[in-house]
């Protein structure tokens, strides 16, 4: 991005964007320093959408379809120096700062699924009966949901716990990190086990196989792998864990 007059001209490729092809506007992180100057180098910008030189796609995504994502490509589109947000180069500690508040939400929101899920299982096996007696008689069938039903609570009490902290101004990156790798991996496995408590009748599709899809949050906002660096980052120091 280039500063010309009291316009910024954009070009490249915005691509993995929510809702790409339907919002009205977009706030875009582009480069305004150079290259050497590395993340510190990047401003905020808000662009309306209906910009000239704004063209977009629509990728065929595997869930959250309502929502889906895509590509923004810029040609030279001139946007006004005033719709500038923040500070000049100091825009991605700006989306980092957000990331660890918008990692927690990813966590509860995927989390809520797996609980509802759950407490749908718990329905079903209570009252389905397999020789005589209902499913959750049987350890097979108790026991993981169960399981699930521990650590869904201890990972909502984390998303809490990150929250409050970050309420009281606290340092909490890496309990944010935690619920964005452990919450999407432990909603989706729950989600598993309540279609396959279901046996056959949960590989219909239907709700299952929508909430099996829309619960794999394990990509945006960061990797689970990127997730488990910043935690060790944050605990051992950046020295001790370079990038």
């Amino acid at each position: 991005m280039e500063r010309v007059g009291d316009h910024y001209v954009l070009n490249g490729e915005k691509t993995s964007i929510s809702a790409a092809d339907q919002a009205d506007a977009a706030i875009v992180f582009a480069r305004t320093g150079s290259v050497e100057d590395g993340a510190r180098g990047v401003s905020a910008v808000l662009v309306p959408m209906d910009l000239p030189g704004i063209t977009r796609n629509r990728f065929d995504c595997h869930g959250q379809r309502e929502i889906d994502r895509g590509s923004i490509f810029f040609e030279n589109v001139r946007v006004p120096a005033d719709h500038q947000l923040g500070d000049e180069s100091k825009g991605f500690v700006q989306v980092m700062q957000g990331f660890d508040f918008s990692r927690a939400l990813i966590g509860l929101q995927v989390l809520a699924v797996a609980k509802a899920s759950l407490e749908e299982t718990w329905e079903y096996v209570a009252q389905r009966e397999a020789f005589g007696k209902p499913l959750s008689a049987f350890q097979g069938v108790s026991h993981p949901l169960a399981e699930y039903e521990t650590q869904v609570e201890a990972a909502r009490l984390l998303c809490l716990q990150t929250l409050w902290l970050k309420d009281r101004g606290l340092p909490h990156t890496a309990e944010a990190a935690m619920c964005k790798w452990w919450g999407p991996k432990l909603a989706y496995d729950a989600v598993h086990q309540w279609l396959l408590s279901f046996g056959h009748g949960g590989y219909d599709r239907g709700p299952m196989e929508q909430r099996l899809r829309d619960v794999l949050s394990q990509i945006g906002d960061g990797t689970a792998q990127i997730m488990k660096t910043i935690i060790a980052r944050t605990r051992a120091g950046r020295d001790a864990v370079p990038a």
